[in-house]
């Protein structure tokens, strides 16, 4: 088949995966046009900026490019990917099929005009989450389809280096910011892991924080500040976030990634999905990966601050406990080659 994929979020080129700290979405966008080149489809993936190159068997293009995708030969498939008003842009053809990848507020897609769209070009909505298709009214459109995202190969391929409990360090790692529950998961590592694990490490990736420490960003609290200062001499890092490769192997080489789950609005689970695809089991307190880990297999979704603590500190000092969630990880790991060939049934 002949796919096109629009995307208008930044300018961005596949190689900046390896050059800067893309977005997941971004990440996802590169990861799945390449698993559906690796499919033998013919993949045209349109973006706001970078420049026109063929790469991995991906024809990346300007999305106003004034050239009619592949050329003017008939596309099979049109992927827009997060924005529902790339469903009117001029590249999409009459007669394919479209279909929206979508991984926000289902609300946005009950307006008239988006409303009126989705039924006019038949489109087919994906989810990335249940709760996404729960509060979407199909009465009117299409009924939605749910499909979960994969890890990428980076964070697979890093995993290979690091197969065993004595192949990783004593350490956590995690993604959460200043807005997602970074201070609680702070306070827990304070209060719970430190005192048990002493020696253990937890690195934070954050750029909001990471930035406040620098005196870059009058944004974080004091308080937050003065939290982290403070346990600094427990064993707690916060770090400028890595390019993909960089971050993968960080995650593979950690023994637990941290989730907090109770903020914000992510549907995705892009990083819980990278990581477990590492075989690194997460910790959580629910959110989006009550839908992506298996409870007490691959991780762990607890109910406070204690129960959080203690898997944290038995994931980084027990080498069975730590096995035995790792290898679940690594025999059920989701990648976007699997969520292209889903694709392929539509």
């Amino acid at each position: 088949m002949k796919i096109l994929m629009l995307e208008q979020s930044i300018g961005f080129d596949p190689k900046d995966r390896e050059a800067r700290p893309l977005g997941t979405c971004q990440r996802a966008f590169i990861a799945l046009a390449e698993a559906l080149v690796a499919r033998g489809h013919k993949v045209e993936a349109r973006r706001n900026g970078g420049i026109d190159k063929d790469a991995s068997g991906v024809a990346w293009r300007q999305l106003d490019a004034e050239l009619p995708p592949f050329g003017g030969d008939a596309v099979d498939t049109v992927i827009v990917w997060r924005e529902p008003a790339l469903l009117s842009h001029p590249s999409v053809p009459a007669g394919a099929t479209i279909v929206l990848w979508f991984d926000g507020d289902p609300g946005r897609l009950n307006a008239d005009e988006v409303r009126l769209v989705l039924q006019e070009k038949k489109v087919q909505v994906i989810f990335c989450d249940d709760a996404q298709a729960k509060a979407f009214d199909a009465e009117l459109a299409k009924k939605p389809i749910v499909v979960k995202p994969g890890a990428t190969s980076a964070f697979t391929m890093a995993s290979n280096m690091h197969w065993a409990f004595e192949s990783r360090d004593e350490l956590a790692v995690t993604v959460a910011n200043t807005k997602t529950g970074i201070a609680q998961i702070i306070r827990i590592w304070d209060a719970y892991v430190a005192p048990k694990a002493p020696k253990a490490i937890l690195e934070v990736y954050a750029y909001d924080l990471f930035s406040a420490m620098a005196g870059e960003n009058d944004d974080v609290s004091e308080d937050i500040i003065d939290l982290v200062r403070g346990a600094i001499d427990k064993g707690v890092r916060v770090l400028h976030p890595k390019p993909e490769a960089d971050m993968a192997e960080t995650v593979a080489n950690a023994r637990v990634f941290l989730h907090h789950g109770k903020y914000g609005t992510d549907h995705v689970g892009q990083w819980i999905v990278d990581a477990l695809g590492a075989a690194t089991p997460v910790v959580s307190y629910g959110g989006i990966a009550r839908n992506r880990i298996e409870d007490g297999k691959t991780g762990y979704i607890v109910p406070d601050e204690s129960a959080y603590g203690n898997i944290t500190t038995q994931l980084l000092t027990d080498r069975s406990f730590f096995a035995s969630q790792s290898e679940a990880a690594r025999n059920d790991r989701r990648e976007w080659i699997h969520v292209a060939g889903e694709l392929e049934k539509l």
